[in-house]
Order: structure tokens, then C-alpha cells, then sequence
């Protein structure tokens, strides 16, 4: 699964100057309110943001490696592997898969079986 446009949903209040070429008053600056792809602080915001939602789905992080996540889903182990804004399920029933994004959170592209 890969999530589009992955690094808007991150929270941030980030000041900065205005870019060259935008016309506006030499002491003005922006204030963003989302991450921008290219940002230092993009990724990691990006990443509480992927963890609280799992978290929330019931989800525990893997101790070994952050990006792994687990979840016991009728008897069954349902597994995320996760890196930046793609996922690997694995899962023993495909029914389960609705539950990674349940709500509808993200934007998400099934790309199907992996190979």
C-alpha cells in the first residue's frame, strides 16, 4: 500500500522566509501549518503521525525495528512493515486489510501483491 502525498498529513508550525521571487513586505514571513517533502522535521512528523493513527487502530510498534507494527486480529498475527509512505501487510485474512485504514485517515493506493 502506499500512502499519497504522505508527508501532508504531518503536523507543523514552521516560520520561514518567503521565497525568492514572491512578491510581498521585506519583514514578512509564513507561517506553515503542515510538513512540506524536503523539510528536516517532514519525515519524522510524518512518522508520529503514522504511529499514532496505528496506535490508535490498536496496533503495538515493534521494539526491534520502529517501523514494524502488530496487531492480534481474531487469533491471527496481522503485521505492518512500514518505510516512508509505503506498507507491507502481512496478514492470514485479506478482510482485515480495511482495517489499516479504517476511517479513512490517509489516502492510500492498494498496489497489490508484492513480489
Amino acid at each position: 500500500m502506499d500512502v499519497k502525498s504522505a508527508f501532508l498529513n504531518g503536523d507543523l508550525e514552521i516560520f520561514m522566509r518567503i521565497p525568492p521571487g514572491v512578491k510581498a513586505k521585506e519583514e514578512q514571513v509564513w507561517l506553515l501549518h503542515k510538513a512540506l517533502y524536503g523539510l528536516k522535521q517532514a519525515s519524522r512528523e510524518w512518522y508520529l503521525e503514522l504511529k499514532g493513527q496505528l496506535e490508535e487502530l490498536g496496533f503495538k510498534r515493534s521494539n526491534a525495528d520502529h517501523g514494524v507494527f502488530t496487531k492480534i486480529i481474531d487469533g491471527k498475527l496481522f503485521l505492518i512493515a512500514t518505510y516512508v509512505d509505503d506498507f507491507l501487510l502481512f496478514l492470514s485474512n485479506i478482510s482485515h486489510i480495511g482495517t489499516v485504514n479504517k476511517g479513512g485517515h490517509f489516502e492510500m493506493k492498494n498496489l497489490e501483491e508484492a513480489s
